[in-house]
Order: C-alpha cells, then sequence, then structure tokens
C-alpha cells in the first residue's frame, strides 16, 4: 500500500511522460486533445484525488 509521497511520485512520472510525447510530438493530431487531458488530470489530483485516492496492489493466484 502507498503512502502520500509514493503516490505523488507515480502520478508525477505519468505527468511527465506525456509532457515528454507532447514535447517531442507537437505536430501530432492528438497533441492539444493530451494537452488538455493532461491538465485535467493534474488539476482533478490536486484539487481532491490526492486528499482521497490511495492504492494497493493485490497479487491473486488459484491455490488448485
Amino acid at each position: 500500500v502507498a503512502d502520500d509521497d509514493s503516490w505523488d511520485r507515480y502520478e508525477a512520472a505519468q505527468w511527465r511522460a506525456i509532457a515528454d510525447w507532447l514535447a517531442a510530438n507537437p505536430a501530432d493530431p492528438d497533441h492539444d486533445t493530451m494537452r488538455e487531458t493532461l491538465t485535467r488530470w493534474r488539476r482533478t489530483y490536486l484539487r481532491w484525488g490526492r486528499r482521497y485516492v490511495g492504492w494497493g496492489v493485490f497479487v491473486m493466484r488459484s491455490t488448485i
């Protein structure tokens, strides 16, 4: 289970990946949509997500 710092790093890594893609692909037809999506995701996370969202990794396997 992640703490706030781990969750922030996880989110920031995704934002960085999209920002890098935007910088490398300014002429891509999806550029503006991705920029708007990135802005919306950041705003949503910073407004309420960080306070309320947590995560964990669960591994399930058959006992058979």
